[in-house]
């Protein structure tokens, strides 16, 4: 027997089994004819009916999948377009901090040269890293056959001067390099504490469109950066991979213009695009901590292509009704025997519909012959769709993939062919896209028949998945414990046995943490650990891990490592980031430092041992005097100590 929850055959739900009828002797001549035509325009009106609005329902949902894409692209790219600019920034905060802490000296310039040397080598998506002097002459980071040249009169470096945050400017065709542009900048405050230049990175328009070329959004897809201005900094389409039209301009549609006035944050909205005049539907988000903003857009030509098809089979498969209806009709003629029988038929099953129907809780479905004879309002409900709202839609759009769809029907068929039941948890899909556990069950009734019941289990299964996260999550910090580190330390050794590449374990405890506590209550003490594990998640990649172990106690596992160097400078800034002022929700403003031991690993390493050499490290540290980083090299001798 072959598990098909084949929906397009729910219409035989409406249309049971035709009962014999009577003779209709008692009907004047004539009239059966004209009841049975008024019937069949009955019939023709309501497929008419129900098919268009099935087709509405499946353009909607069509609609509501292709604003699920591009939104959760828009978030998603948004996330990486900030983390980019973000380590540019920490970039060059670093700097500004080291140019201010040496005094001016050729001893300074050198330092300062290879701290941009340095730097530049950690950010791929800056073309160039230069500094100038107070009035705008580029003086460190020129190419090799550049001449020395002035950006004075450039609006960012007037920004810069006169702000102690990163500046981004409005896309600009660079001078040196004659391409499209944005400037991050910094400004420099010599050991005097005058302004002396600013420090400043290059991020190309082709930086941002080779990493939007990679965007799945169909042929006429389209991804775009713009500045705070919204005046566009790089966009990619697919039917137009190279083109730089609108770079620069403010090139927005009357309906984009009216959903950022409604919410400048996030939206979503169809309209014709203003540069090529393409209808897509556009979801945008703001860049996380920048005033920049990421549009993606979905053609409606793409994302309804599937929809337009289903109008045809949803037609056809009308007509076709209609056929078997009239075709019915006229056997209605010929059917002058078993009265009784078809009556007792009919009863039954309404009886059986009945009970059925009653039930609120189980979801049913009966089939015969590879088809759904009969399915219950409570499947309806349990997949938020309206009273024969099913009909004429696939099964598969009921679960999550084609793939999973087919190994549960297999499954199904292999099991009631056997005589066995069938029973199964697994996730489905409701019409509004939300994902949810159902319970699945399967019964042979008879050689042809058999009987299938979906229960709800989303909550239950939600509160496993809910206790199994706070297993290995923090409660203050949200931040893995200890349980799920040493997990991720042992899946990081695997990976070195693999591919060879290095990774370091950092053990991090506060400095004066206690003295919070007891002056000004765990509350001051819980606002301090959220705020520097807020700023440790900030500062590593997205492939780290940052955990809190208990106490004041916390942990950092670097991957992709290969130089004790790199370590240092995370560990640096991690040490800088937590040492700055801390205000609390009162006011006051507290400070804390941290004592840092490290240990860098490779695939011959024990977990346990790793996890010991680097809480040995970090109390050594404890002991020689606080506020100082001290790394291990392999094997775990002490080799560099760092304050």
């Amino acid at each position: 027997m072959k598990f098909a929850l084949t929906l397009p055959s729910l219409r035989q739900l409406t249309l049971p089994a035709w009962p014999r009828m009577p003779a209709f002797s008692w009907l004047p001549r004539g009239a059966l004819s004209s009841w049975l035509v008024a019937f069949n325009v009955a019939v023709i009106v309501a497929l008419a009916a129900m098919t268009a609005l099935s087709l509405w329902s499946h353009r909607a949902t069509e609609t509501d999948r292709a604003r699920d894409v591009v939104e959760n692209l828009a978030q998603n790219i948004a996330v990486e377009v900030g983390a980019e600019l973000r380590n540019t920034d920490n970039a060059l905060a670093t700097i500004a901090l080291r140019y201010r802490s040496a005094r001016q000296s050729p001893e300074q310039l050198a330092m300062v040269a290879r701290l941009m040397e340095e730097q530049r080598g950690l950010l791929p998506q800056v073309a160039a890293l230069r500094i100038t002097d107070v009035n705008g002459t580029v003086t460190t980071g020129l190419m090799p056959d550049e001449r020395p040249f002035n950006v004075g009169d450039r609006d960012y470096f007037a920004q810069a001067r006169n702000t102690d945050a990163m500046v981004i400017s409005e896309p600009l065709n660079s001078r040196a390099q004659n391409h499209w542009c944005i400037i991050l900048a910094r400004r420099l405050i010599d050991h005097d504490g005058n302004f002396a230049g600013i420090v400043y990175g290059v991020v190309t328009a082709k930086h941002f469109v080779e990493r939007f070329s990679g965007v799945a959004l169909g042929p006429s897809g389209a991804v775009s950066l713009r500045s705070d201005g919204m005046n566009l900094v790089a966009r990619y389409s697919a039917s137009e991979p190279s083109s730089t039209k609108g770079f620069g301009q403010k090139s927005l549609s009357e309906q984009a213009l009216r959903s950022l006035e409604q919410n400048r944050e996030r939206g979503v909205y169809i309209t014709p695009t203003a540069l090529d005049k393409v209808e897509r539907i556009t979801a945008y988000r703001k860049v996380p901590g920048y005033g920049m903003t990421l549009f993606t857009g979905m053609s409606t030509e793409y994302f309804l292509a599937g929809w337009r098809g289903q109008v045809v089979q949803q037609a056809l498969l009308a007509a076709l009704v209609a056929l078997a209806v009239a075709a019915a009709s006229g056997l209605i003629h010929r059917i002058h025997r078993g009265e009784r029988r078809a009556r007792d038929a009919l009863q039954q099953l309404a009886r059986e519909q009945d009970a059925m129907l009653q039930n609120d809780l189980i979801g049913m479905v009966r089939i015969r012959d590879e088809q759904a004879v009969w399915g219950n309002p409570a499947l309806e409900r349990m997949f938020g769709y309206g009273p024969g709202e099913l009909v004429g839609q696939p099964s598969h759009l009921l679960f999550l993939s084609q793939q999973e769809h087919a190994r549960v029907r297999d499954a199904g068929s292999a099991a009631i062919r056997s005589g066995d039941r069938f029973h199964t948890q697994l996730r489905m899909r409701r019409k509004d896209g939300g994902e949810f556990w159902v319970d699945l069950h399967g019964t042979v009734l008879s050689e042809t028949e058999s009987m299938w019941m979906l229960v709800d289990i989303d909550g239950l299964k939600r509160s496993e998945e809910q206790a199994q996260h706070l297993a290995l999550r923090d409660v203050l910090t949200n931040l893995p414990n200890r349980r799920l580190f040493e997990e991720k330390v042992g899946d990081a050794i695997n990976a070195a046995r693999r591919t060879g590449r290095g990774f370091a374990v950092c053990y991090l405890d506060l400095d004066g943490f206690k003295p919070i506590n007891d002056q000004h209550g765990h509350e001051a003490g819980d606002e301090v650990l959220t705020e520097v594990a807020q700023r440790l998640q900030d500062l590593v990649r997205s492939n780290d891990v940052v955990a809190r172990l208990g106490g004041d106690e916390f942990a950092i596992l670097l991957s992709d490592v290969a130089r004790p160097s790199d370590v240092e400078q995370t560990l640096q800034r991690c040490l800088f980031s937590i040492q700055r002022r801390i205000t609390l929700d009162s006011g006051e403003k507290v400070s804390v430092g941290a004592s840092i031991g490290a240990v860098l690993g490779g695939g011959d390493d024990g977990c346990r041992e790793l996890l010991h050499a680097a809480d040995e490290a970090m109390y050594a540290v404890k002991r020689s005097g606080k506020g100082q980083i001290r790394l291990a090299g392999q094997g775990h001798s002490e080799w560099a100590v760092a304050a």
